[in-house]
């Protein structure tokens, strides 16, 4: 199974400070990238270190996945260019990923939102277009989206809207946590996420609810004959916060929808011992299937405190997914979490 991150370069001068050392080091052998641009700028630090990528080219719109433009027009998503170029870029692809998590917006908070067969239709029909040019020009690289979720009905069934999609992909790839909707969203989140960390039945209870949900997925599969890549998943550390005045030069002071500065607290005990738990569980279920979970991609290497969606969806968990502070400091000895994920 391939292991990979996400390393976003928010607050770095330079690119190569984004922390592929560390990350090579300690066992990390693959990126991701969301759009065309973040590949370019980090394919010399992969090749360096001989990583590979799973390459996105986005679905673009003014407003963050939002996929209107898509439904309205699905050719002019394309992009023909950076999908050649991102073969031209030296570095070994996982996967082509077309899209993340689109969405049709909804009034009212968070989350507020859902996937519609409008869109599936218009990214199926994207995705094949996408296929036909790699083939056109020789190239054989899997092509994938990336699901919001795990895509199952109440009954452990892939959800009708998704199965257009699993048709024309070469992997399936979901973007999954072992989080509910109401452990994202606003400062009670902190509270939610100390209880998963320090109480030993609660982080039970989550990592069985995400491995029940991807063993049936991983048996819905079967049927379509494809491999699954968890192509976005993790932990955050965030334990709980104070007032910015209380600053940790590893914590840095984010500013919530409501113009609150605040310093994330976190566990990084509980998030180590928790992460490793969840590596176990990934390994276990990678072995019973045989190989068919191809990778997983970890959100993210370093906390990012400058995630829009600490404002624009009111979620200032936002700030402590990495698995590093934002200086690069690692939250715990990330070679064991390497070498745990390893053995699947």
């Amino acid at each position: 199974m391939i292991l990979g991150a996400w390393f976003h370069p928010s607050g770095l001068e330079r690119i190569e400070d984004s922390g592929f050392d560390n990350a090579s080091a300690a066992g990390f052998m693959s990126a991701r990238t969301y759009n065309y641009e973040h590949s370019e700028r980090i394919a010399a630090e992969l090749r360096k270190r001989n990583m590979s990528l799973y390459a996105g080219v986005e679905v673009r719109s003014s407003v963050l996945m939002d996929s209107s433009d898509l439904v309205r027009d699905w050719r002019s998503q394309l992009r023909p260019d950076q999908v050649l170029r991102t073969h031209e870029l030296g570095v070994p692809l996982v996967a082509l990923c077309r899209g993340n998590e689109l969405r049709e917006y909804l009034k009212g908070e968070p989350p507020n939102w859902r996937f519609t067969e409008k869109i599936a239709l218009a990214l199926s029909r994207l995705l094949s277009a996408t296929k036909s040019l790699l083939q056109e020009h020789g190239f054989s690289t899997p092509m994938t989206y990336a699901v919001e979720g795990l895509g199952l009905g109440p009954d452990g069934k892939l959800l009708e809207s998704l199965k257009p999609i699993i048709e024309v992909v070469d992997v399936f790839s979901v973007n999954c946590y072992p989080m509910k909707a109401e452990d994202w969203f606003t400062l009670d989140a902190f509270k939610r996420n100390r209880h998963f960390l320090k109480d030993e039945e609660e982080a039970r209870l989550r990592l069985s609810r995400l491995e029940r949900g991807l063993r049936y997925l991983l048996d819905e599969l079967e049927e379509y004959d494809r491999p699954l890549i968890l192509s976005e998943t993790g932990l955050h550390a965030g334990a709980g916060f104070v007032k910015s005045r209380r600053a940790d030069p590893k914590e840095m002071a984010i500013k919530t929808r409501e113009g609150k500065s605040i310093v994330p607290l976190q566990d990084p005990e509980g998030f180590g011992k928790v992460y490793l738990q969840f590596a176990s569980m990934i390994g276990s279920m990678s072995r019973d299937y045989q190989g068919k979970i191809r990778g997983l991609y970890i959100y993210e290497w370093r906390d990012n405190p400058y995630h829009g969606k600490i404002q624009t969806e009111n979620s200032p968990v936002h700030a402590c997914f990495g698995l590093c502070y934002v200086d690069g400091t690692p939250k715990f000895e990330l070679a064991k979490l390497a070498s745990a994920f390893a053995a699947a």
